[in-house]
Protein backbone atom coordinates (compact mmCIF):
# COMPACT_ATOMS: atom_id res chain seq x y z
CA UNK A 1 0.00 0.00 0.00
CA UNK A 2 3.01 2.18 0.71
CA UNK A 3 4.47 1.56 -2.92
CA UNK A 4 0.83 2.31 -4.56
CA UNK A 5 0.81 5.47 -2.48
CA UNK A 6 4.28 6.35 -3.69
CA UNK A 7 3.35 5.81 -7.13
CA UNK A 8 0.03 7.65 -7.31
CA UNK A 9 1.63 10.76 -5.52
CA UNK A 10 4.07 10.73 -8.37
CA UNK A 11 1.90 10.15 -10.90
CA UNK A 12 -0.66 12.88 -9.68
CA UNK A 13 2.83 15.77 -9.71
CA UNK A 14 3.35 14.40 -13.08
CA UNK A 15 -0.03 15.02 -14.48
CA UNK A 16 0.18 18.48 -12.73
CA UNK A 17 3.38 19.13 -14.03
CA UNK A 18 1.88 18.32 -17.77
CA UNK A 19 -1.25 20.47 -17.18
CA UNK A 20 0.98 23.35 -15.91
CA UNK A 21 3.05 23.32 -19.24
CA UNK A 22 -0.24 22.86 -21.54
CA UNK A 23 -2.45 25.52 -19.58
CA UNK A 24 -2.41 29.32 -20.97
CA UNK A 25 -0.28 31.71 -19.27
CA UNK A 26 3.32 32.76 -19.24
CA UNK A 27 4.72 28.95 -19.99
CA UNK A 28 2.48 28.79 -22.93
CA UNK A 29 3.83 28.62 -26.60
CA UNK A 30 2.85 30.99 -28.50
CA UNK A 31 3.71 29.46 -31.95
CA UNK A 32 3.92 26.03 -32.97
CA UNK A 33 5.74 24.59 -35.75
CA UNK A 34 5.34 20.32 -35.72
CA UNK A 35 5.28 17.20 -37.74
CA UNK A 36 7.96 18.38 -39.77
CA UNK A 37 11.65 18.32 -40.31
CA UNK A 38 13.00 21.06 -38.25
CA UNK A 39 17.03 21.59 -39.49
CA UNK A 40 18.57 23.67 -36.96
CA UNK A 41 21.54 24.71 -38.24
CA UNK A 42 23.00 23.98 -34.32
CA UNK A 43 25.88 21.31 -34.33
CA UNK A 44 24.80 20.18 -30.63
CA UNK A 45 21.11 19.40 -32.07
CA UNK A 46 20.85 19.36 -35.89
CA UNK A 47 17.65 18.38 -36.48
CA UNK A 48 13.95 17.99 -34.68
CA UNK A 49 10.57 17.22 -34.90
CA UNK A 50 8.64 20.78 -33.50
CA UNK A 51 9.94 23.78 -32.36
CA UNK A 52 7.83 25.91 -30.22
CA UNK A 53 7.85 29.98 -29.82
CA UNK A 54 7.13 32.21 -26.84
CA UNK A 55 6.73 35.43 -27.84
CA UNK A 56 10.04 36.72 -30.09
CA UNK A 57 12.13 33.55 -29.03
CA UNK A 58 12.63 29.64 -29.54
CA UNK A 59 11.44 28.09 -26.38
CA UNK A 60 11.46 24.38 -27.51
CA UNK A 61 13.26 22.51 -30.12
CA UNK A 62 12.50 18.86 -29.42
CA UNK A 63 10.06 15.97 -30.75
CA UNK A 64 6.37 16.44 -31.77
CA UNK A 65 5.02 15.32 -28.13
CA UNK A 66 7.58 17.53 -26.26
CA UNK A 67 6.66 20.32 -28.00
CA UNK A 68 2.76 20.17 -28.38
CA UNK A 69 3.14 19.89 -24.08
CA UNK A 70 3.58 23.67 -24.71
CA UNK A 71 0.45 24.67 -26.32
CA UNK A 72 -1.97 26.65 -24.53
CA UNK A 73 -5.85 27.91 -25.46
CA UNK A 74 -4.09 31.07 -27.47
CA UNK A 75 -1.12 29.17 -29.24
CA UNK A 76 -1.24 29.12 -32.85
CA UNK A 77 -0.24 25.53 -34.10
CA UNK A 78 0.99 24.83 -37.55
CA UNK A 79 1.24 21.23 -38.41
CA UNK A 80 4.11 20.91 -41.15
CA UNK A 81 2.72 17.73 -42.69
CA UNK A 82 6.59 17.04 -43.22
CA UNK A 83 7.74 20.28 -44.53
CA UNK A 84 11.05 21.71 -43.66
CA UNK A 85 11.81 24.40 -41.33
CA UNK A 86 15.43 26.37 -41.41
CA UNK A 87 16.61 29.47 -39.91
CA UNK A 88 15.32 32.56 -41.53
CA UNK A 89 17.61 33.29 -44.75
CA UNK A 90 20.31 36.15 -43.82
CA UNK A 91 21.33 38.03 -47.17
CA UNK A 92 24.77 39.65 -46.35
CA UNK A 93 24.84 41.92 -49.01
CA UNK A 94 22.59 44.05 -50.36
CA UNK A 95 21.98 47.74 -51.68
CA UNK A 96 18.38 48.42 -50.83
CA UNK A 97 17.55 51.60 -51.71
CA UNK A 98 18.29 50.66 -55.33
CA UNK A 99 15.89 48.20 -54.93
CA UNK A 100 13.39 50.85 -53.84
CA UNK A 101 14.30 52.96 -56.93
CA UNK A 102 13.62 49.36 -59.24
CA UNK A 103 10.29 49.17 -57.50
CA UNK A 104 8.94 51.83 -59.80
CA UNK A 105 11.12 50.78 -63.27
CA UNK A 106 10.55 47.88 -65.93
CA UNK A 107 13.90 46.41 -66.73
CA UNK A 108 13.64 46.88 -70.44
CA UNK A 109 17.54 46.42 -71.88
CA UNK A 110 16.99 43.25 -73.14
CA UNK A 111 13.19 43.93 -74.61
CA UNK A 112 13.04 43.58 -78.16
CA UNK A 113 9.58 42.74 -78.81
CA UNK A 114 6.11 44.60 -77.53
CA UNK A 115 5.06 41.01 -75.95
CA UNK A 116 8.00 41.37 -73.53
CA UNK A 117 7.32 44.83 -73.15
CA UNK A 118 3.54 44.67 -72.09
CA UNK A 119 4.60 41.85 -69.96
CA UNK A 120 6.96 43.46 -67.91
CA UNK A 121 4.28 46.91 -67.73
CA UNK A 122 1.18 43.91 -66.59
CA UNK A 123 3.85 42.69 -63.92
CA UNK A 124 4.68 46.22 -62.77
CA UNK A 125 1.18 47.62 -63.09
CA UNK A 126 0.88 44.93 -59.88
CA UNK A 127 3.15 46.03 -57.76
CA UNK A 128 3.38 50.04 -58.25
CA UNK A 129 -0.40 52.08 -56.48
CA UNK A 130 -2.06 53.34 -59.13
CA UNK A 131 -1.69 56.65 -60.06
CA UNK A 132 2.42 56.30 -59.72
CA UNK A 133 4.71 56.74 -62.54
CA UNK A 134 5.94 53.71 -64.27
CA UNK A 135 9.36 54.63 -65.73
CA UNK A 136 12.82 51.85 -67.10
CA UNK A 137 15.21 52.28 -70.11
CA UNK A 138 16.70 51.72 -72.62
CA UNK A 139 14.77 48.96 -74.66
CA UNK A 140 16.33 47.56 -76.96
CA UNK A 141 19.64 47.96 -75.86
CA UNK A 142 21.07 44.71 -76.01
CA UNK A 143 19.48 43.86 -79.57
CA UNK A 144 21.11 47.08 -80.63
CA UNK A 145 24.79 45.85 -79.48
CA UNK A 146 24.01 42.43 -81.54
CA UNK A 147 22.98 44.27 -84.43
CA UNK A 148 26.22 46.56 -84.59
CA UNK A 149 28.42 43.48 -84.57
CA UNK A 150 26.63 41.04 -87.62
CA UNK A 151 23.95 43.81 -89.37
CA UNK A 152 24.61 47.47 -88.03
CA UNK A 153 22.79 48.74 -90.91
CA UNK A 154 19.65 46.95 -91.52
CA UNK A 155 18.36 46.64 -88.14
CA UNK A 156 15.94 49.33 -86.13
CA UNK A 157 13.93 48.80 -82.94
CA UNK A 158 10.40 48.65 -82.42
CA UNK A 159 8.45 51.42 -81.51
CA UNK A 160 5.49 50.56 -78.74
CA UNK A 161 1.73 50.49 -79.64
CA UNK A 162 0.29 53.55 -77.83
CA UNK A 163 -3.26 51.78 -77.78
CA UNK A 164 -1.58 48.39 -76.35
CA UNK A 165 0.49 50.49 -73.90
CA UNK A 166 -2.45 52.14 -72.71
CA UNK A 167 -4.80 48.82 -72.91
CA UNK A 168 -2.39 47.63 -69.16
CA UNK A 169 -1.70 50.99 -68.26
CA UNK A 170 -4.88 52.75 -67.96
CA UNK A 171 -4.16 54.09 -64.76
CA UNK A 172 -0.37 54.69 -64.63
CA UNK A 173 1.69 56.89 -66.60
CA UNK A 174 4.38 55.56 -68.03
CA UNK A 175 7.60 57.07 -69.69
CA UNK A 176 10.57 54.55 -71.27
CA UNK A 177 13.67 55.52 -73.10
CA UNK A 178 15.07 53.71 -75.72
CA UNK A 179 18.45 52.86 -76.22
CA UNK A 180 19.16 55.60 -78.49
CA UNK A 181 17.32 58.28 -76.06
CA UNK A 182 14.29 58.14 -78.20
CA UNK A 183 11.32 58.03 -75.38
CA UNK A 184 7.78 56.68 -75.40
CA UNK A 185 5.26 58.19 -73.08
CA UNK A 186 1.94 56.83 -72.86
CA UNK A 187 -1.46 58.38 -72.71
CA UNK A 188 -2.01 58.98 -68.75
CA UNK A 189 1.67 60.58 -68.89
CA UNK A 190 0.67 62.93 -71.60
CA UNK A 191 -2.33 63.52 -69.65
CA UNK A 192 -0.16 64.92 -66.44
CA UNK A 193 2.82 66.19 -68.70
CA UNK A 194 -0.48 68.11 -71.13
CA UNK A 195 0.50 66.84 -74.21
CA UNK A 196 -2.45 66.69 -76.44
CA UNK A 197 -3.84 66.83 -79.65
CA UNK A 198 -3.10 71.08 -79.57
CA UNK A 199 0.32 70.68 -77.94
CA UNK A 200 2.45 73.89 -79.12
CA UNK A 201 5.80 73.50 -80.76
CA UNK A 202 7.51 74.03 -77.45
CA UNK A 203 6.71 70.17 -76.60
CA UNK A 204 6.78 68.32 -79.76
CA UNK A 205 5.59 64.69 -80.16
CA UNK A 206 5.31 62.12 -82.56
CA UNK A 207 1.96 62.25 -84.50
CA UNK A 208 -0.30 59.93 -86.61
CA UNK A 209 0.03 60.98 -90.31
CA UNK A 210 -3.79 60.07 -90.57
CA UNK A 211 -4.86 61.56 -87.36
CA UNK A 212 -2.45 64.00 -86.29
CA UNK A 213 -2.76 62.73 -82.84
CA UNK A 214 0.25 62.01 -80.19
CA UNK A 215 1.78 58.63 -80.86
CA UNK A 216 3.69 58.33 -77.96
CA UNK A 217 7.23 58.54 -79.03
CA UNK A 218 9.04 61.49 -78.06
CA UNK A 219 12.62 62.64 -79.30
CA UNK A 220 15.42 62.72 -76.97
CA UNK A 221 15.38 66.27 -76.21
CA UNK A 222 11.29 66.41 -75.57
CA UNK A 223 11.50 63.23 -73.78
CA UNK A 224 14.17 64.78 -71.37
CA UNK A 225 11.97 67.67 -70.93
CA UNK A 226 9.32 65.53 -69.57
CA UNK A 227 11.98 63.36 -67.50
CA UNK A 228 12.79 66.82 -65.44
CA UNK A 229 8.81 66.88 -64.77
CA UNK A 230 8.83 63.63 -62.70
CA UNK A 231 7.88 64.09 -59.18
CA UNK A 232 10.95 64.01 -56.83
CA UNK A 233 11.81 60.82 -55.24
CA UNK A 234 10.81 62.28 -51.41
CA UNK A 235 10.67 59.76 -48.36
CA UNK A 236 7.35 59.03 -48.90
CA UNK A 237 7.73 57.54 -52.22
CA UNK A 238 11.03 55.96 -51.25
CA UNK A 239 9.06 54.20 -48.09
CA UNK A 240 6.42 52.78 -50.61
CA UNK A 241 9.09 51.08 -52.58
CA UNK A 242 10.45 50.11 -49.50
CA UNK A 243 7.45 47.94 -48.39
CA UNK A 244 7.23 46.59 -51.73
CA UNK A 245 10.47 45.28 -51.87
CA UNK A 246 10.22 44.07 -48.39
CA UNK A 247 7.48 41.79 -48.93
CA UNK A 248 9.67 40.37 -52.19
CA UNK A 249 12.38 39.63 -49.23
CA UNK A 250 9.93 38.07 -47.19
CA UNK A 251 8.39 36.09 -50.13
CA UNK A 252 12.39 34.48 -50.55
CA UNK A 253 12.40 33.57 -47.23
CA UNK A 254 14.91 36.75 -46.04
CA UNK A 255 14.60 37.64 -42.51
CA UNK A 256 17.52 39.69 -42.25
CA UNK A 257 19.91 41.74 -44.95
CA UNK A 258 23.45 43.55 -44.13
CA UNK A 259 22.99 46.45 -46.32
CA UNK A 260 25.16 49.09 -47.70
CA UNK A 261 24.21 52.07 -45.69
CA UNK A 262 24.93 55.98 -45.16
CA UNK A 263 23.69 58.53 -42.54
CA UNK A 264 22.27 61.30 -44.75
CA UNK A 265 23.00 63.77 -41.87
CA UNK A 266 26.93 62.89 -41.88
CA UNK A 267 26.52 62.86 -45.78
CA UNK A 268 25.22 66.60 -46.11
CA UNK A 269 28.40 67.65 -44.32
CA UNK A 270 30.80 66.43 -47.17
CA UNK A 271 32.18 67.40 -50.66
CA UNK A 272 33.03 64.48 -52.25
CA UNK A 273 35.84 64.39 -55.72
CA UNK A 274 32.95 61.74 -57.57
CA UNK A 275 29.64 59.82 -56.27
CA UNK A 276 31.88 57.44 -53.52
CA UNK A 277 28.60 56.76 -52.21
CA UNK A 278 26.23 55.98 -54.84
CA UNK A 279 24.12 52.92 -53.97
CA UNK A 280 24.55 53.25 -50.14
CA UNK A 281 20.98 53.39 -48.60
CA UNK A 282 20.26 56.22 -46.65
CA UNK A 283 19.46 54.71 -43.40
CA UNK A 284 16.89 57.32 -42.64
CA UNK A 285 14.53 54.83 -44.93
CA UNK A 286 15.32 51.95 -41.98
CA UNK A 287 14.67 54.27 -39.20
CA UNK A 288 11.19 54.98 -40.83
CA UNK A 289 10.21 51.39 -41.51
CA UNK A 290 11.17 50.55 -38.24
CA UNK A 291 9.25 53.43 -36.00
CA UNK A 292 6.39 52.95 -38.38
CA UNK A 293 6.46 49.07 -37.25
CA UNK A 294 6.82 48.08 -40.78
CA UNK A 295 10.57 46.80 -40.86
CA UNK A 296 10.11 43.16 -41.48
CA UNK A 297 13.62 42.37 -42.25
CA UNK A 298 16.55 42.67 -40.05
CA UNK A 299 19.45 45.10 -41.08
CA UNK A 300 23.24 45.12 -40.51
CA UNK A 301 24.10 48.49 -41.98
CA UNK A 302 27.54 48.36 -43.52
CA UNK A 303 28.30 51.97 -43.26
CA UNK A 304 31.00 54.10 -45.86
CA UNK A 305 34.94 53.42 -43.75
CA UNK A 306 35.60 57.17 -44.78
CA UNK A 307 32.92 58.52 -42.12
CA UNK A 308 33.84 56.20 -39.55
CA UNK A 309 35.37 58.80 -37.09
CA UNK A 310 31.75 60.66 -37.42
CA UNK A 311 29.61 58.39 -36.32
CA UNK A 312 29.87 58.51 -32.71
CA UNK A 313 28.28 62.15 -33.48
CA UNK A 314 25.05 60.35 -34.22
CA UNK A 315 25.28 57.61 -32.07
CA UNK A 316 26.71 55.15 -34.02
CA UNK A 317 29.39 52.87 -32.34
CA UNK A 318 30.63 49.33 -32.69
CA UNK A 319 27.87 46.83 -31.97
CA UNK A 320 25.06 49.76 -31.72
CA UNK A 321 21.89 49.14 -32.45
CA UNK A 322 19.07 46.68 -31.58
CA UNK A 323 17.63 43.21 -33.26
CA UNK A 324 16.24 45.29 -35.68
CA UNK A 325 18.86 47.66 -36.96
CA UNK A 326 22.61 47.36 -36.01
CA UNK A 327 25.82 48.74 -37.35
CA UNK A 328 29.47 48.31 -36.58
CA UNK A 329 30.85 47.14 -39.79
CA UNK A 330 32.23 49.61 -42.56
CA UNK A 331 32.28 49.63 -46.29
CA UNK A 332 34.69 50.80 -48.72
CA UNK A 333 36.27 49.39 -52.63
CA UNK A 334 39.28 48.81 -53.45
CA UNK A 335 39.09 48.28 -57.34
CA UNK A 336 36.35 48.72 -60.04
CA UNK A 337 36.14 45.24 -61.72
CA UNK A 338 39.44 42.83 -62.65
CA UNK A 339 42.51 44.36 -61.16
CA UNK A 340 44.63 41.28 -62.02
CA UNK A 341 48.28 41.16 -61.16
CA UNK A 342 50.36 41.66 -64.78
CA UNK A 343 49.28 38.46 -66.85
CA UNK A 344 49.45 39.07 -70.53
CA UNK A 345 49.28 42.67 -70.87
CA UNK A 346 45.72 42.48 -68.81
CA UNK A 347 45.98 45.07 -66.09
CA UNK A 348 43.38 46.78 -64.20
CA UNK A 349 42.76 49.67 -61.70
CA UNK A 350 41.37 51.21 -58.82
CA UNK A 351 37.97 52.18 -58.29
CA UNK A 352 36.67 55.53 -59.03
CA UNK A 353 35.37 55.53 -55.53
CA UNK A 354 39.63 55.07 -53.99
CA UNK A 355 41.23 57.76 -52.21
CA UNK A 356 44.45 56.08 -52.39
CA UNK A 357 46.73 53.36 -51.07
CA UNK A 358 48.02 55.40 -48.03
CA UNK A 359 44.38 57.14 -47.42
CA UNK A 360 42.74 53.42 -47.45
CA UNK A 361 45.37 51.96 -44.54
CA UNK A 362 44.95 55.11 -42.57
CA UNK A 363 41.40 54.44 -42.28
CA UNK A 364 41.20 50.54 -41.82
CA UNK A 365 43.83 51.28 -39.47
CA UNK A 366 41.89 53.46 -37.37
CA UNK A 367 38.74 52.64 -37.69
CA UNK A 368 40.23 48.61 -36.53
CA UNK A 369 41.69 50.49 -33.53
CA UNK A 370 38.13 51.56 -32.76
CA UNK A 371 36.62 48.32 -32.76
CA UNK A 372 34.75 48.38 -36.31
CA UNK A 373 34.73 45.71 -38.34
CA UNK A 374 35.41 45.84 -42.12
CA UNK A 375 33.88 44.82 -45.28
CA UNK A 376 35.67 45.35 -48.48
CA UNK A 377 34.82 45.03 -51.95
CA UNK A 378 37.39 43.09 -53.77
CA UNK A 379 37.71 41.47 -57.07
CA UNK A 380 40.94 40.96 -58.75
CA UNK A 381 43.60 38.98 -57.53
CA UNK A 382 45.87 42.08 -57.55
CA UNK A 383 43.55 44.00 -55.15
CA UNK A 384 42.79 41.00 -53.02
CA UNK A 385 46.96 41.08 -52.19
CA UNK A 386 46.76 44.69 -51.50
CA UNK A 387 44.04 44.52 -48.93
CA UNK A 388 45.08 41.34 -47.43
CA UNK A 389 48.30 43.93 -46.64
CA UNK A 390 46.35 46.29 -44.96
CA UNK A 391 44.11 43.86 -42.78
CA UNK A 392 47.67 42.69 -41.34
CA UNK A 393 49.01 45.92 -41.17
CA UNK A 394 46.13 47.25 -38.87
CA UNK A 395 46.16 43.98 -36.67
CA UNK A 396 49.79 44.68 -36.24
CA UNK A 397 49.81 48.10 -35.29
CA UNK A 398 46.95 47.66 -33.30
CA UNK A 399 47.52 44.33 -31.30
CA UNK A 400 45.01 41.21 -30.90
CA UNK A 401 41.02 41.55 -30.55
CA UNK A 402 38.40 39.29 -32.01
CA UNK A 403 37.91 40.89 -35.72
CA UNK A 404 35.04 40.03 -38.18
CA UNK A 405 36.84 41.25 -41.51
CA UNK A 406 35.59 40.36 -44.78
CA UNK A 407 36.13 40.13 -47.98
CA UNK A 408 33.45 41.42 -50.33
CA UNK A 409 33.05 39.33 -53.82
CA UNK A 410 36.32 38.13 -53.56
CA UNK A 411 36.43 36.41 -57.24
CA UNK A 412 39.95 35.95 -58.11
CA UNK A 413 42.42 34.74 -55.87
CA UNK A 414 46.00 33.30 -55.32
CA UNK A 415 46.53 30.10 -53.65
CA UNK A 416 48.76 31.92 -51.11
CA UNK A 417 46.34 34.76 -50.70
CA UNK A 418 43.24 32.22 -50.16
CA UNK A 419 45.98 30.89 -47.65
CA UNK A 420 46.77 34.10 -46.07
CA UNK A 421 42.87 35.01 -45.54
CA UNK A 422 42.06 31.78 -43.93
CA UNK A 423 45.07 32.79 -41.26
CA UNK A 424 43.71 36.28 -40.49
CA UNK A 425 39.83 34.36 -40.27
CA UNK A 426 38.14 36.22 -42.81
CA UNK A 427 35.00 35.95 -43.85
CA UNK A 428 34.24 35.86 -47.87
CA UNK A 429 30.40 37.13 -49.22
CA UNK A 430 30.55 35.70 -52.29
CA UNK A 431 28.17 36.12 -55.31
CA UNK A 432 27.36 32.41 -57.63
CA UNK A 433 25.34 34.31 -60.22
CA UNK A 434 28.17 36.60 -60.41
CA UNK A 435 30.66 33.74 -62.38
CA UNK A 436 27.45 31.96 -63.61
CA UNK A 437 25.90 35.13 -65.80
CA UNK A 438 29.51 35.21 -67.51
CA UNK A 439 30.56 33.84 -70.82
CA UNK A 440 32.40 31.07 -68.87
CA UNK A 441 34.20 29.34 -71.73
CA UNK A 442 35.65 33.38 -72.47
CA UNK A 443 36.56 33.53 -68.79
CA UNK A 444 38.30 30.13 -68.70
CA UNK A 445 40.61 31.20 -71.63
CA UNK A 446 41.18 34.91 -70.11
CA UNK A 447 42.40 33.61 -67.05
CA UNK A 448 44.05 30.63 -68.10
CA UNK A 449 43.90 27.27 -66.87
CA UNK A 450 46.06 27.36 -63.83
CA UNK A 451 44.77 31.19 -63.17
CA UNK A 452 40.83 29.66 -63.46
CA UNK A 453 41.46 26.62 -60.84
CA UNK A 454 41.43 29.18 -57.71
CA UNK A 455 38.48 31.92 -59.49
CA UNK A 456 35.49 31.96 -57.50
CA UNK A 457 37.10 29.71 -55.20
CA UNK A 458 34.56 29.02 -52.79
CA UNK A 459 36.14 24.76 -51.55
CA UNK A 460 39.35 26.09 -51.30
CA UNK A 461 38.45 28.64 -49.14
CA UNK A 462 36.74 26.99 -46.58
CA UNK A 463 39.47 24.53 -46.87
CA UNK A 464 41.71 27.18 -45.65
CA UNK A 465 39.29 28.58 -43.09
CA UNK A 466 37.25 31.11 -45.17
CA UNK A 467 34.20 31.46 -43.71
CA UNK A 468 31.88 31.80 -46.53
CA UNK A 469 28.47 33.92 -46.82
CA UNK A 470 26.47 33.59 -49.94
CA UNK A 471 24.87 37.02 -51.02
CA UNK A 472 23.03 38.72 -53.66
CA UNK A 473 24.23 42.12 -54.56
CA UNK A 474 20.64 42.80 -54.67
CA UNK A 475 19.00 44.72 -57.16
CA UNK A 476 21.81 44.71 -59.64
CA UNK A 477 24.45 46.47 -61.65
CA UNK A 478 23.70 50.52 -60.77
CA UNK A 479 23.69 50.85 -64.88
CA UNK A 480 21.02 48.24 -64.93
CA UNK A 481 22.60 45.80 -67.62
CA UNK A 482 22.33 42.47 -64.37
CA UNK A 483 19.83 41.93 -62.21
CA UNK A 484 20.84 40.07 -58.96
CA UNK A 485 18.60 37.38 -58.20
CA UNK A 486 18.19 37.24 -54.36
CA UNK A 487 16.22 33.95 -53.81
CA UNK A 488 18.34 31.89 -51.56
CA UNK A 489 17.12 29.14 -53.23
CA UNK A 490 18.15 29.91 -56.80
CA UNK A 491 21.27 31.14 -55.16
CA UNK A 492 22.08 27.79 -53.43
CA UNK A 493 21.44 26.14 -56.46
CA UNK A 494 24.15 27.46 -58.07
CA UNK A 495 26.39 27.19 -55.23
CA UNK A 496 26.24 24.12 -55.62
CA UNK A 497 26.22 22.72 -58.32
CA UNK A 498 28.24 25.21 -60.30
CA UNK A 499 25.81 26.32 -62.72
CA UNK A 500 23.11 28.88 -64.12
CA UNK A 501 20.05 27.58 -63.06
CA UNK A 502 18.93 29.76 -66.64
CA UNK A 503 21.03 27.44 -68.62
CA UNK A 504 20.58 23.90 -67.57
CA UNK A 505 22.44 22.73 -70.51
CA UNK A 506 25.90 24.07 -69.66
CA UNK A 507 28.39 22.65 -67.81
CA UNK A 508 29.38 22.96 -64.38
CA UNK A 509 31.99 25.38 -64.04
CA UNK A 510 34.95 23.49 -61.96
CA UNK A 511 32.66 21.76 -59.80
CA UNK A 512 35.05 20.96 -57.38
CA UNK A 513 34.98 24.37 -56.02
CA UNK A 514 31.12 24.01 -54.97
CA UNK A 515 29.17 23.74 -51.55
CA UNK A 516 27.55 21.38 -49.98
CA UNK A 517 23.71 21.75 -49.84
CA UNK A 518 24.35 21.95 -45.49
CA UNK A 519 27.42 24.69 -46.27
CA UNK A 520 24.85 26.20 -48.84
CA UNK A 521 22.10 27.23 -45.45
CA UNK A 522 25.04 27.24 -43.52
CA UNK A 523 26.17 29.98 -45.41
CA UNK A 524 22.39 32.04 -45.95
CA UNK A 525 22.12 31.41 -41.59
CA UNK A 526 24.56 31.01 -39.20
CA UNK A 527 27.80 32.47 -41.08
CA UNK A 528 26.33 35.73 -41.97
CA UNK A 529 24.75 36.23 -38.08
CA UNK A 530 28.61 35.38 -37.30
CA UNK A 531 29.83 37.93 -39.78
CA UNK A 532 27.44 40.70 -37.63
CA UNK A 533 27.94 39.51 -34.50
CA UNK A 534 24.69 38.31 -33.84
CA UNK A 535 25.39 34.73 -33.72
CA UNK A 536 23.84 34.72 -29.88
CA UNK A 537 20.72 35.87 -31.21
CA UNK A 538 19.79 34.22 -34.67
CA UNK A 539 21.44 32.07 -37.25
CA UNK A 540 20.20 28.97 -35.46
CA UNK A 541 17.10 27.48 -34.82
CA UNK A 542 18.14 27.40 -30.51
CA UNK A 543 16.22 27.65 -27.52
CA UNK A 544 16.66 31.37 -26.41
CA UNK A 545 17.12 32.66 -30.50
CA UNK A 546 15.16 34.68 -31.79
CA UNK A 547 12.52 32.93 -33.46
CA UNK A 548 13.15 34.11 -37.14
CA UNK A 549 12.18 30.97 -39.04
CA UNK A 550 11.02 30.04 -42.88
CA UNK A 551 9.26 27.17 -44.01
CA UNK A 552 9.69 25.51 -46.98
CA UNK A 553 7.69 23.40 -49.20
CA UNK A 554 8.97 20.51 -49.41
CA UNK A 555 12.31 18.87 -47.75
CA UNK A 556 15.40 20.09 -49.71
CA UNK A 557 17.91 18.06 -48.04
CA UNK A 558 16.21 15.11 -49.90
CA UNK A 559 16.05 16.21 -53.43
CA UNK A 560 18.32 16.40 -56.52
CA UNK A 561 19.97 19.79 -56.65
CA UNK A 562 17.30 20.72 -59.52
CA UNK A 563 14.93 20.28 -56.36
CA UNK A 564 15.77 23.99 -54.75
CA UNK A 565 14.09 25.35 -58.30
CA UNK A 566 10.92 23.94 -57.77
CA UNK A 567 10.15 24.57 -53.88
CA UNK A 568 8.37 27.63 -52.47
CA UNK A 569 8.57 29.49 -49.63
CA UNK A 570 5.31 28.81 -47.17
CA UNK A 571 6.35 30.67 -44.42
CA UNK A 572 8.59 33.68 -43.21
CA UNK A 573 8.57 34.25 -39.46
CA UNK A 574 10.29 37.02 -37.83
CA UNK A 575 10.46 37.00 -34.09
CA UNK A 576 7.53 34.52 -34.17
CA UNK A 577 5.51 36.48 -36.20
CA UNK A 578 4.57 35.38 -39.74
CA UNK A 579 5.75 38.22 -41.95
CA UNK A 580 5.01 35.98 -45.37
CA UNK A 581 2.03 33.07 -45.80
CA UNK A 582 1.69 31.61 -48.92
CA UNK A 583 -1.66 32.57 -50.55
Amino acid sequence: MKLLRVLLAGCLAGCASGVAQSTPGAEAATLILHNGRVWTVDASHPEAQAVAVRGETIVKVGGNAEVLALRGDGTKVIDLNGRLVLPGFNDAHTHFENAVNWFFQVMVMAVNTEEDLLAQLRAATKRVPAGMWITGGDWSTFAWQAAQKTNPTGWSAFAPDLAAIDAVTPDHPVLLRRFDHRYFINSAGMKLAHIGDRTTSAIQADRDPATGRPTGLLSPAVGEQIEKLLPPPTRALKLIGARGVLRELNAAGLTSIHDIARFDEISQRQTFPTFVERSYTDAGIFRDLKARGELTVRVHALTPLETWAELASIGVTPQSGDTLLNFGTLKDFVDGSLMFAPLEGRTGNFTFRFKGEVAMQRNITAADRAGFDLGIHVIGDRALHVLLNWYENAIAANGPRERRFRLIHAWYGTPADLARAGRLGLAADVTPHQLLDQDLPALEYKLGPERAKTAFAWRTMIERGVRINIVSDLPGLFNRTAISPFNPLENMYSAITRRNPHRPGDPAWHPEQALTLPEAIQAYTANPAFSSREEKLKGTITPGKLADLVVLSQDILKLPPEGLLQTRVDYTILGGQIVYPAK
